[in-house]
């Protein structure tokens, strides 16, 4: 039986970064990011750390003993202007000047729609920079701490006022910022009022931890009760720009409180662990149950470690999963290279890596046949004969213009059988394999296709 098929790809670059090693603003680097090979697979770009950046975490970041490591695994002499500053601590809803001099992105905006691609930016809920001037303008709208004898996770203010730092309920604060004060309704219109003036530049936002502003989750933290609704803000967000999308960075299992609330996507952390830890038969009951476009998947981003340090050649089994699957996919710069080493987000630049070869081929086989694809899609899961009662994964994309067969073993011992030849599959002489490369010569068999796999192994063919 046919069912629809449907991805959406959504690329990260880091802005920073980006700009930072070109040492160019970024409408002088437009063709040069247009040419990146994940370029033309995506259907939006996450442009990460956008926005600017905050004096005051850029001197944190620059003396905090306990980043030092994570700058020097990927810069071997840290020079002056090599650490700016966290791209989570916002100053202002204002670019960068490392990104633009301009104090909007319209610019930029107008050349993603003109390339037919949307442009995504971060929105950061919880918390802003410490030094921001939203503070002055409005004191009550962050978290006094005035009233409590607790110092830890506090700073004191220019203004006199002792506030939290921006925290999450498990860890100490971060230091650099300040923590919105959700029990108080005004809250809600100050962040509707910057969302409305984002949406002019952009066509959706990457909420960072969003389920911070819950009410529970908030006074888990911090004792108060959230009156904050993230319902009220995404509705009068979208009623002035309906297409407006918000996508939910967010862990512990809260990714179905957050997507009645609103919410177009939220990330699927718990599959991504499935995978780091080569739990097999979850990721198979995950990827069944909970396949959609509300899930984000990924193999890395910036705040993981990169896919081939966690994965190494598995990573191709993984993506080749995910994009056989209906859902977001998101991928992030660098990944189609092989890096293996994680950038800290305070950095702008950085030592080059050396490309993996091996993996950029699989990259660009997987990407180029992706893009061929016809917007126009179905998919069914084919049937199979096994030996010894195996279960296998087995499905075939159906594109006006190709045919996409992916056949997985996540068992842990090496899995063989027949499919069975139909209209939508029929002989060939040769199958190319675009996981391994590979070229497989075809014997015509009654039985139809025989297929030989190895515990964890994937082959994804294309006719």
């Amino acid at each position: 039986m046919k069912h629809p098929f449907h991805q959406i790809h959504l690329y990260e670059i880091g802005s920073r970064l980006f700009c930072g090693k070109k040492g160019k603003p970024l409408h002088n680097l437009l063709n040069e990011m247009q040419e990146k090979t994940p370029f033309g697979w995506a259907d939006e770009i996450w442009l990460m750390g956008i926005w600017k950046n905050s004096p005051s975490s850029k001197k944190i970041a620059e003396t905090m003993p306990t980043l030092r490591p994570g700058y020097e695994s990927v810069k071997s002499k840290i020079e002056p202007g090599d650490v700016y500053g966290s791209p989570y601590a916002i100053y202002v809803y204002k670019p960068d000047p490392i990104i633009t001099e301009k104090d909007n992105l319209t610019e930029i905006y107008e050349w993603f729609q003109s390339k037919n691609k949307k442009l995504i930016l971060d929105f950061v809920p919880n918390h802003m920079a410490i030094d921001s001037p939203m503070v002055s303008s409005n004191p009550n709208a962050f978290l006094l701490a005035n009233d409590t004898l607790e110092i830890k996770n506090t700073f004191v203010h220019p203004n006199g006022n002792r506030y939290f730092y921006g925290k999450d309920p498990y860890f100490d604060g971060w230091t650099d910022t300040i923590q919105w004060d959700f029990s108080n309704p005004e809250v809600e219109d100050l962040q509707i009022n910057i969302l409305l003036d984002i949406a002019k530049q952009c066509d959706g936002v990457r909420c960072d931890m969003a389920m911070l502003p819950l009410p529970d989750v908030f006074e888990m933290t911090h004792g108060r009760r959230s009156v904050f609704r993230w319902e009220k803000v995404i509705r009068t967000i979208k009623e002035e720009f309906p297409h407006f999308k918000f996508y939910a960075e967010v862990y512990w299992g809260l990714e179905s409180r957050l997507l009645p609330l609103g919410f177009d996507a939220t990330y699927d952390k718990q599959l991504y662990d499935f995978f780091l830890h080569q739990n097999l038969g979850g990721a198979m009951d995950r990827l069944q149950k909970q396949s959609n476009l509300g899930q984000i998947r990924f193999l890395e981003n910036h705040d993981e470690e990169r896919a081939k340090h966690c994965f190494g050649d598995r990573g191709k089994t993984y993506f080749s999963l995910l994009s056989a699957y209906p859902n977001t996919i998101l991928f992030y710069d660098g990944q189609e290279l092989g890096l293996s080493k994680k950038i800290p987000v305070q950095m702008i630049r950085t030592d080059e890596e050396p490309t993996h070869f091996d993996t950029y081929s699989f990259y660009e086989r997987a990407l180029s046949l992706i893009q061929k694809r016809s917007k126009e899609m179905d998919y069914i899961d084919v049937p199979y004969s096994e030996f010894n009662n195996q279960s296998i994964f087995c499905r075939l994309l159906i594109s006006e213009n190709q045919r996409e067969l992916f056949i997985w073993n996540p068992n842990d011992h090496i899995c063989s059988g027949w499919i069975p030849y139909q209209n939508e599959i029929i002989y060939q002489k040769e199958l190319k394999d675009i996981v391994s490369g590979n070229v497989f010569s075809q014997e015509k068999k009654e039985e139809g296709m025989y297929y030989l796999l190895n515990p964890n192994e994937l082959q994804w063919f294309t006719f």
